[in-house]
């Protein structure tokens, strides 16, 4: 705020209009503030930055065209529904009957914030269906129903890409002698022991031997047997030529050559 010795000229008439007139009442106040161009006794709405819109593309939008302004590309966890105050809506999802071995110790456990229905049932028409209802869209299709569903029926696998000239894995003369080589000239490994280790766990290569898929019933056994294989067959992943062995969609990051 300026000193009173440096208001000069009208603006000093009007501050003193509206210092001697706050005495008179709080109406009074008020009028000469809207009176002297004041803002901050006058409502958002009718102030005219307000009323003033603007259209138009601006920038790089005026060569490109429109482009979306919020995306959730990169957010960790995707934006979750509003929440709406109206009653819950029960909805069903349909499972096969082999996710009535999840038992009640699963569809009936306390402490549940949407807790599920369950309904088994066996018929002609329908088949061995299994329904699991709740007001909550995540909560009947778990994970944890999803994954035992799966291990009874189709199992996991992976596969383990070999990249490389001179990289490949095969059978001598069969199952379980796993024989690996890591590139031209280099010393042939042995990953029997490996192979023996789950004997629910099937390891197989493809005909060109790039490609080793590894499949068993639940995730954590053909993870486990999974990731110790690429162990050995990925010693040092060279960032330059990607020679060596990586899970399948998930490469190695490489590095540009050096040029000379």
């Amino acid at each position: 705020m300026l000193p009173r010795c440096m208001l000069r000229g009208p603006l000093q008439v009007r501050l003193g209009q509206v210092f001697a007139a706050s005495r008179k009442g709080a109406g009074d106040n008020s009028i000469l503030l809207q009176q002297a161009g004041f803002s901050t006794m006058r409502d958002i709405s009718e102030l005219p930055s307000s009323k003033k819109r603007v259209r138009g593309r601006f920038g790089v939008e005026w060569f490109l065209g429109r482009r979306p302004t919020e995306i959730n590309a990169r957010d960790v966890e995707l934006p979750k529904p509003a929440f709406d105050p109206k009653p819950y809506r029960l909805a069903y999802s349909k499972y096969p009957g082999v996710a009535s071995g999840l038992g009640a110790e699963y569809f009936y456990r306390e402490g549940q914030r949407s807790p599920l229905s369950y309904y088994h049932m066996r018929s002609p028409a329908s088949g061995d269906t299994v329904m699991v209802g709740a007001t909550d869209g995540r909560a009947r299709e778990a994970r944890t129903i999803d994954n035992y569903v799966k291990e009874k029926t189709r199992g996991f696998a992976v596969q383990i890409v070999l990249e490389g000239r001179g990289v490949k894995a095969y059978f001598e003369p069969k199952f379980p002698q796993l024989m690996v080589r890591l590139g031209v000239g280099a010393k042939v490994r042995d990953l029997s022991q490996y192979c023996k280790r789950d004997p629910d766990v099937e390891v197989s290569v493809s005909n060109k031997g790039d490609v080793v898929v590894v499949r068993g019933p639940t995730k954590a056994r053909v993870g486990t047997l999974a990731y110790r294989l690429l162990k050995q067959m990925q010693p040092r992943l060279l960032p330059y030529t990607g020679k060596g062995a990586h899970f399948a969609f998930h490469p190695a990051k490489r590095k540009a050559m050096r040029k000379k």
